[in-house]
Formats: C-alpha cells, sequence, structure tokens
C-alpha cells in the first residue's frame, strides 16, 4: 500500500506542474494577444488613407428601397457627408433645382479623381482606382457641402446618385424661381438647349401609368430620350432600363423642365417610392396594325 502512494508521487507532482504552467501562461498570452489587436487597430485606425480612420468618416446616407446605390442625404450646413463610390464608376451628386456652382469645385487630390458637373445642378466624380479617399467643397447659389470621398474595393457598394432632402427654405424657392423666370421659365429656354431641329425629332413614345411625374411629353433627338415633367411633380423619378436582362438606372441629367435620359432605349420606367411609369419607344399598336 505504501509503495503505491510513492509510486504514484511522480505523477501527481507532474499535474500540478503543468497546471502551474497553464495557470501563469494564460495571463502572458491573454496580454500578448491584447496588445497584438491594440497595435493593429492603432495601424489601421492610423493610415491616413484607410476608410476606417476617424478622420475620413462622415454622415452615411439613408439608401432607396428598390436600389441601394441610390442614396438621400438630410442637408446641413454643420455636416460632412461620406460618399462610396467605385474605380472607373460614375457617382452623379444631385443639388437642389435650380442650384449651380458659383466656384469651382474644391477636391484634396485632383489628380486621381475626376470632377465634372453639367453648369447646372449635377456634380460627377469617378475615381481612378480603388482605396483611395478625398475631400470634396462645393459652393453654390444657396449653400455649401463637404464630402469625404471614399473609393471602395473593386465590387463594393458604391452609391451611383447621390440627392438631399432640404429643410423648408422660402428664401431658396424665391431664389430658384427668380432664376427660372430669367432664363425663360418653361418653354423657351428647354427648346433653345435641345439644339436640332424639330423635324430631326422622333414623338414616337407611349407612356403608360399614372403617377405625379408622368411625363408630359417625350421624344428623342437621335442620341438622348428627353421628358418633359410637369409642374406639379415634387419628386423627380428615376429611371430605369434593361441591361443584358437586368433592370439598371439609367444615366441622366436634368435640363431645365426635362428629364433627359443620355442614351436611347426601347423602354424606359420611371420610379420614384411605389410609384412606376413605363415610357415605349415605338407606340403599342393592337394587333400589330393600329
Amino acid at each position: 500500500m505504501t509503495a503505491t502512494i510513492l509510486n504514484k508521487r511522480p505523477v501527481i507532482g507532474m499535474c500540478l506542474l503543468a497546471v502551474c504552467a497553464a495557470f501563469l501562461t494564460q495571463p502572458a498570452l491573454a496580454k500578448k494577444a491584447s496588445g497584438d489587436s491594440a497595435f493593429n487597430a492603432a495601424m489601421v485606425a492610423g493610415d491616413p488613407m484607410s476608410p476606417i480612420n476617424p478622420f475620413n468618416g462622415g454622415a452615411d446616407p439613408l439608401t432607396m428601397p428598390g436600389d441601394a446605390r441610390i442614396g438621400v442625404f438630410p442637408y446641413s450646413r454643420d455636416q460632412i457627408y461620406r460618399v462610396l463610390t467605385a474605380p472607373l464608376k460614375l457617382t452623379t451628386i444631385e443639388l437642389e433645382k435650380g442650384e449651380k456652382l458659383i466656384a469651382d469645385p474644391a477636391m484634396g487630390d485632383s489628380v486621381q479623381w475626376e470632377i465634372d458637373d453639367d453648369k447646372m445642378n449635377h456634380v460627377f466624380i469617378k475615381p481612378h482606382k480603388a482605396d483611395l479617399v478625398n475631400t470634396l467643397h462645393l459652393t453654390t447659389n444657396l449653400r455649401e457641402y463637404d464630402f469625404t470621398l471614399i473609393a471602395s474595393p473593386a465590387g463594393g457598394m458604391f452609391y451611383q446618385t447621390v440627392r438631399f432632402q432640404y429643410p423648408r427654405a422660402p428664401m431658396a424657392r424665391v431664389s430658384a424661381r427668380d432664376d427660372a423666370t430669367a432664363t425663360g421659365s418653361r418653354g423657351g429656354a428647354d427648346s433653345g438647349s435641345i439644339g436640332v431641329a424639330p423635324d430631326k425629332l422622333n414623338w414616337d413614345y407611349s407612356v403608360d401609368g399614372r403617377a405625379e411625374f408622368t411625363p408630359e411629353t417625350v421624344f428623342d433627338d437621335g442620341h438622348a430620350v428627353w421628358m418633359r415633367m410637369p409642374a406639379k411633380a415634387q419628386e423627380w423619378p428615376v429611371p430605369f432600363i434593361l441591361d443584358h436582362g437586368d433592370r439598371v438606372v439609367a444615366n441622366f441629367i436634368r435640363r431645365g423642365d426635362f428629364l433627359v435620359l443620355q442614351r436611347l432605349a426601347d423602354e424606359i420606367v420611371l420610379r420614384s417610392g411605389k410609384d412606376e411609369v413605363t415610357v415605349t419607344r415605338g407606340r403599342r399598336r393592337l394587333f400589330g396594325v393600329f
């Protein structure tokens, strides 16, 4: 019996030593892991070109239920807006109707980014490659805007169109109305901007569906489709076209009272919220005859 106990003592001693070693090693490993984690986080957050750097942040937009590539910001002068872009893809910043730049856009990096505008209320941005961060300031006849621009990795999320919701501003609406009156308001200025002879226009379009934004007139000039929006339309729609079987947002601009699709299409679907209107090239004929 005594011999058995003596034989077990070395085994018990070895077990106790193993337990003590494990107990003493765990805090050191935890401390090292914590230190490595803190080091890596500090390195990433401290990278001036990292999107998670707090100085590269900003307000994110509300995305549309039907298409997450359309973002809407509530406007505030005391806010920096974070806009996700994608390499070699166009992002359009859409300002209020009647609003236009009164100074050149100011960008931190104008070499790796392209920027342009339509001399009205649209600004177009495109990064040359992924994983870029930039800043942008816009000064218009009504407001100022500050942006942080992020170039997402290839295949990452980006906003194709960015818009703003503005607080009620009576003076801003008066200024916009006065500008429209000075340039000829409806009709005259728009007709002149088309720049083609009336007999060259194609009016063979049909419109199906009823909404506040149902176009009053639709035609094309051989290059673009012009859709005149009614004056009562508070929210302009977004045009969608078919691209390899998928319905995608088409490039478009506003030109006076016209929504201009910058290409020809057999079918255009205009959407705003739950409302939808379809514009078809070539009037639908009964039995292919009438």
